[in-house]
């Protein structure tokens, strides 16, 4: 493809995005599933919408899934998990649901009254439901699981809405339900009683509910819904006001950061390993890949300050660690997965996933006796990248994370490409612990190494782009592409850009749709879009970028499928934790250095005056990083502590180093 002619399409997109941008982003925002309220504090939904809404929630050792649909009602499915010490053996889910028939018995002047469907739904980590007025009250119904115990919590509210006193009252319920493949766990269901009791009008009386899974030969879980509501408030509290926060001049892109990074805070599990971060999802907990919480999540944990969510990520890698001490790298282990955290899947490149997604851990983290600690894992994975590393200076997989979904050949570019940003930053992490000179020398000679190799295997023209084919003998656009350029590597970048925006690989980017997973089949896949869109601002595509970023966040995250955007619509935490780094990463261009060091590459939107990361606490220290409009240039500062570390006019696209005290 001509290079002056892919430039100038790629201005005429940028032109056609900047003035189309503020027309589709209120348009889509008109027509969204959740709105976000006047407050910006939550998100709401008005029920009567014709998709059916689902969402889920976690605990340390619940996760449900609930499920409202204008025919159906509401119901949830409730998963816990470590209630039995013994799982070694076990696969069956502890797994049980909740439907209206499951609802307690409300009496209004001795006649029970069906609620039938709630008329709306509003949603910042606890989720409320309001029904329509029946028997002269409304009924406002809070669910939310327990953060530290196998227990679901309904809190109960009814108001007299009418203008005569009414008598009111709850049955009382506990109910066992005791299931032979469950092997000794039951579930207990409570609906606290309420005596009859005069309602006048605008009198309110509250109640509580309950799920619960416990031994068979335990008592029942002692629970005070004032205790539990305030910790799952203090959660909620974090995610909205608490360190790492996204200002910018538009509260839709900032409330989607603080959805997902809620879902981000909630996501530590409980299991026989200790707290760890994990997939999430009812199909997929407590299990951890080395693509999802490793590649995909880990890099933003640091950001968010939070001590129990850097412990649970540290216990994730000791699994991998104390697995490679063990039993040795070959093969190296991809997955450990179920209850029972046993190595399932190997060989899709997990060796570059680890080696790349926890060096940028450990130095985002800024702990040394951490990154001290897991320096072994390290060792391991780069090791275990160099065994397969071929004579072309590229990394040989059986398949990639995509699972043998798609072809990938001897090797794939998406290993490679991991490998290479991996050791570039394990050679960071090298130098900042003192590792001798040439632990961190050889791991930079074999990442330029790779880099070459990348160039010279994959480097090829795809469908009338000079970018990447994916493998040896591959003829079509693959999203995996804009590894490299992830990765810094820069070499088509241009191509490669014009490449994923095109229609090829992105044929539905204006309607907020996933890119491609290839360019010949439907499978779109939600991580590979987060990952585009961090590229696009990484490459200085600013405006396009900020477009495309709209109408996702408009599409996946207030979209009937959101708030959590997945492919499989299972609510993993992995798509959505990418969005965060679609800013972190992207549109700031943070790049760690060191244990208390980074580059940045701002990059702030034409149309923008300012835009902000606030309360960071990545490297170990509280930090903001602000970016204005300074003429025609940007003015970048960064404070620590009370002190300017950094003040700076420049060119957009200007990259800065910049050491925290």
């Amino acid at each position: 493809m001509n290079t002056n002619y892919l430039k100038r399409s790629l201005v005429i997109l940028a032109v056609t995005a900047a003035i189309t941008s503020g027309f589709a982003s209120t348009e889509a925002a008109a027509n969204n599933f959740w709105v976000v309220d006047a407050a910006g504090q939550r998100i709401t939904h008005d029920c009567r919408h014709n998709d059916p809404m689902e969402l889920c929630m976690q605990g340390r050792r619940v996760v449900m899934q609930v499920l409202l649909d204008e025919d159906m009602g509401f119901s949830y499915r409730s998963c816990f998990y470590h209630v039995r010490s013994d799982v070694t053996n076990r696969r069956v889910k502890l797994l049980v649901e909740s439907n209206p028939g499951s609802d307690p018995e409300i009496l209004i002047d001795g006649k029970i009254i069906q609620l039938g469907v709630p008329s709306s739904a509003a949603f910042d980590g606890m989720l409320v439901l309001s029904y329509p007025k029946v028997g002269g009250v409304v009924v406002e119904r809070t669910i939310y699981p327990s953060m530290s115990k196998a227990a679901v919590l309904e809190e109960w509210q009814v108001v007299n809405t009418g203008g005569k006193v009414l008598e009111f009252s709850v049955k009382e319920n506990r109910e066992l339900i005791a299931d032979p493949k469950m092997e000794g766990v039951v579930f207990i269901r409570k609906h606290q009683g309420v005596e009859p009791v005069t309602l006048k009008p605008g009198d309110k009386l509250s109640f509580a509910t309950s799920l619960q899974a416990r031994l068979e030969t335990d008592d029942d879980i002692a629970l005070d819904v004032t205790v539990e509501r305030a910790a799952r408030r203090a959660v909620i509290e974090a995610a909205w006001n608490g360190p790492g926060r996204l200002e910018t001049p538009e509260p839709r892109l900032d409330m989607a950061f603080a959805l997902q990074k809620f879902h981000v805070l909630e996501c530590p599990m409980d299991t026989i390993k200790g707290l760890i971060t994990h997939n999430g999802s009812l199909t997929y907990s407590p299990g951890i890949w080395a693509n999802d919480p490793v590649e995909y999540s880990s890099p933003l944990f640091p950001f968010f300050g939070d001590p129990e969510l850097n412990r649970a990520s540290m216990n994730m890698y000791r699994i991998w660690q104390d697995y490679c001490r063990e039993h040795g790298i070959d093969p190296f282990p991809g997955s450990f997965e179920h209850e029972a955290l046993k190595l399932t899947q190997k060989e899709r490149g997990d060796d570059a996933m680890v080696l790349y997604g926890l060096a940028k851990f450990l130095l985002f983290q800024g702990d040394r006796a951490a990154a001290e600690e897991l320096w072994p894992l390290i060792e391991y994975s780069a090791a275990s990248v160099l065994s397969h590393t071929t004579p072309d200076s590229i990394v040989a997989s059986e398949t990639d994370e995509m699972e043998d979904r798609y072809p990938t050949g001897d090797a794939n570019l998406s290993t490679s490409a991991l490998a290479y940003g991996g050791y570039r930053l394990a050679a960071n992490l090298a130098r900042s612990l003192d590792k001798p000179i040439a632990v961190s020398t050889e791991f930079d000679q074999r990442a330029d190494a790779i880099r070459k190799g990348i160039e010279a295997y994959f480097g090829a023209e795809v469908e009338g782009f000079k970018t990447y084919r994916y493998y040896a003998g591959n003829t079509t656009l693959r999203g995996w592409i804009l590894l490299p350029l992830a990765m810094d590597i820069t070499e088509r970048q241009d191509a490669t850009v014009g490449a994923l925006i095109s229609d090829k690989l992105w044929p539905n980017r204006m309607q907020g749709a996933d890119i491609l997973a290839e360019s010949t089949r439907p499978t779109e896949w939600g991580r590979e879009t987060y990952y585009a869109l961090r590229v696009l601002f990484k490459a200085g595509h600013t405006d396009v970028a900020l477009d495309l970023t709209r109408r996702v966040v408009d599409a996946q995250i207030f979209g009937s499928r959101g708030p959590y955007p997945d492919e499989d619509a299972i609510d993993m935490l992995c798509p959505g934790s990418l969005y965060p780094r679609v800013f972190t990463e992207g549109m700031f261009g943070i790049v760690p250095t060191g244990l208390n060091s980074f580059e940045c590459t701002p990059w702030l939107p034409e149309s923008w005056p300012s835009m902000a990361l606030r309360d960071l606490h990545a490297f170990g220290r509280s930090w903001d990083i602000v970016v204005e409009r300074d003429g025609d240039e940007q003015k970048t500062t960064v404070t620590s502590g009370g002190k300017t570390v950094l003040s700076v006019s420049g060119p957009a696209g200007k990259t800065y180093s910049v050491t925290l005290p």
